[in-house]
């Protein structure tokens, strides 16, 4: 694991993340046409990456379920926002009177109030035992139930908020798309509950067939 300088001779990016969500991350691609580094550029180096990834499993795995879980607690907030404050012309009270609009709002407070809880117990597990098998499936399960949870949340919203909630500036069509992208972001859903089957059942991962044919 190195880092490259940005004034290195042979680096340049092209500027084309133009994504669905996460756009601020400005994740553009990199080029490296001829570029040497200094030794000094190392950060990390290991014949086998798979200790430093559970040592650091906290960062790998459990960086991206924060930062979706406040885009689902985002997207609920606004949208209690939007139901308070439209008023379906003709009638005397809101939209967050309406019992079909309620119970959706309670559904998607238990699923933002689960995803929460699980990520508090990984982060929990991972400050006071470290990175133990329990941490680390820990770690994968919540980022599933997030990843899951956000997608919900944010697409319930944007049905709750009507039209014009779809509109480019509105907040809730950016979480939405944010939210969109939360299952494949890593690890992505398929990914965790592939490795929490292996620490539910205490298989050696040495002995799994792999997911697909080797060339």
């Amino acid at each position: 694991m190195f880092l490259v300088p940005r004034v290195a001779d042979g680096r340049s990016v092209i500027a084309n993340w133009d994504t669905l969500g996460m756009r601020a991350t400005r994740s553009d691609s990199l080029i490296l046409e001829e570029c040497r580094v200094p030794e000094s550029a190392v950060v990390f180096q290991s014949d086998d990456i798979r200790p430093f990834r559970l040592a650091h499993a906290n960062w790998f795995w459990g960086s991206y379920t924060a930062v979706y879980l406040g885009v689902a607690a985002a997207a609920y907030g606004e949208v209690l926002k939007v139901l308070h404050a439209r008023q379906p012309p003709g009638y005397a009270q809101s939209l967050a009177y309406h019992p079909d609009v309620r119970r959706h709002v309670a559904k998607m407070s238990v699923d933002l109030e689960a995803a929460r809880l699980i990520t508090y117990r990984s982060a929990w597990l991972s400050d006071t035992w470290g990175p133990t098998p329990e941490t680390t499936a820990a770690l994968y399960r919540a980022k599933y139930i997030v990843g899951e949870a956000v997608s919900r949340i944010t697409r319930t919203a944007l049905t709750l908020a009507g039209a014009h909630g779809i509109f480019k500036g509105s907040r809730l069509e950016r979480l939405f798309r944010d939210g969109a992208l939360a299952p494949l972001q890593p690890p992505q859903a398929d990914f965790c509950l592939w490795n929490m089957s292996m620490f539910e059942l205490n298989l050696d991962p040495i002995g799994m067939l792999p997911p697909l044919r080797p060339i």
